[in-house]
């Protein structure tokens, strides 16, 4: 078979060079036309402005006559041209049909077998160009999902063992950006580095959870061991109700009652309900000087207050008043920290709240220093 491709190209012809005489069915039928043009006219001026005396029989006859010449040689012999090149141009219409059809199938296959391979070239180039962009599309797509799953290590560590994220941790420190990662490399590193501090930041509170767990339990054991507390002081309620009794004994007698002051409920719980700290021995009730608690008008009410028992404290230290926070008591004791719960455990347990804050009494500082130290000494490491 012989080998048909080539890349010669036949140089173009220039447009019309195979028809080198136009054909123009117009120009022809009309130049057969103009070619009587002229002879229509002498007969015309013939006839023209002539005037027959058609009364007489020889006046009637040439009037006739010069009728019958402009019809038949005239206007007929150009209407029947027209019918009959009518006619021509109908059978010409077929046949020229028919003829462009033959010659149109000489050039159409050559056309059609250039057209198909310009359009195979054509589609493989689009087909190409769709491949690059799905490439591109799933590259740029797989940088991105490995970027979101280093950002996602630190959501995914909530809860897990230390060993898990520390081993996550190192895991993520050996790992490099280099050109696998294109021009994606800075961005990876990016959010690796901050994957990290949030893992740092995590492990650092699950070790300060786990280290109030054990401390908590420590105190819990401590308190556990310790000796039973000593004998409670009389209940408040006992003591307001003597000085209660005594009060309605002085009116009765005709003493003048001292006014009363109203406590608020408050006031009144933290009297009646605070527990005595097991740290220090808990002191001999004070003696009621003329002032107590009643209950007149339907409220607590109270005329002078005056202790009814010592707090923890109050044998050797001074209470002035003064308190303090358990953030600021912690300020105090950093780097090493204390809670609410933790304190209660040691044997001091706030006195009020001041807001959202716990107050304890200032003058138990050095108390609540000692009963920690203690606490130190006696575990065994």
């Amino acid at each position: 078979m012989t080998d048909t491709t080539s890349t010669s190209v036949a140089a173009p012809q220039a447009p019309g060079a195979i028809l080198s005489k136009p054909l123009s069915i117009r120009d022809t039928v009309l130049a057969q036309f103009k070619d009587t043009e002229a002879g229509l006219q002498a007969m015309a001026d013939k006839y023209r402005n002539v005037v027959y005396d058609v009364t007489t029989t020889k006046g009637m006859n040439e009037a006739k006559a010069a009728r019958a010449e402009l019809r038949d040689d005239g206007r007929l012999a150009i209407t029947r041209a027209e019918k009959k090149v009518k006619a021509d141009v109908a059978e010409l219409k077929e046949v020229m049909g028919t003829e462009v059809e033959r010659l149109v199938a000489i050039v159409k296959p050559v056309e059609d077998s250039i057209d198909a391979q310009i359009k195979v070239e054509e589609k493989r180039k689009l087909e190409e160009k769709a491949d690059r962009e799905r490439k591109e599309a799933n590259r740029v797509a797989a940088h991105r999902t490995n970027i979101e799953q280093l950002r996602a290590y630190a959501v995914q560590a909530e809860g897990q063992p230390l060993e898990t994220i520390n081993g996550a941790i190192e895991k993520l420190l050996e790992m490099t950006f280099g050109e696998e990662w294109e021009e994606f490399a800075q961005q990876a590193q990016a959010e690796r580095d901050n994957t990290v501090v949030g893992l740092r930041a995590l492990v650092q509170r699950e070790e300060q959870r786990i280290e109030n767990e054990k401390l908590r339990a420590e105190l819990a054991a401590l308190k556990a061991s310790a000796a039973p507390p000593p004998e409670p002081a009389p209940a408040p309620q006992n003591i307001i109700a003597q000085q209660a009794q005594a009060a309605i004994e002085s009116v009765a007698d005709g003493e003048e009652a001292e006014p009363f002051e109203v406590d608020d409920w408050g006031a009144m719980e933290a009297l009646q309900e605070a527990p005595a700290p097991a740290h220090a021995p808990i002191a001999a009730p004070a003696p009621a000087a003329s002032t107590g608690k009643a209950y007149g008008g339907g409220s607590w009410s109270r005329a002078a207050a005056a202790p009814a028992a010592a707090t923890p404290a109050e044998a050797s230290v001074q209470d002035d008043g003064t308190r303090v926070s358990l953030s600021q008591l912690k300020e105090r004791i950093a780097p090493l920290s204390v809670d609410a719960a933790g304190l209660e455990t040691l044997g001091f347990k706030h006195v009020s709240a001041g807001g959202t804050s716990k107050l304890y009494r200032a003058c138990d500082l050095p108390a609540i220093r000692d009963a920690m130290v203690k606490h130190l000494n006696s575990i065994n490491f």
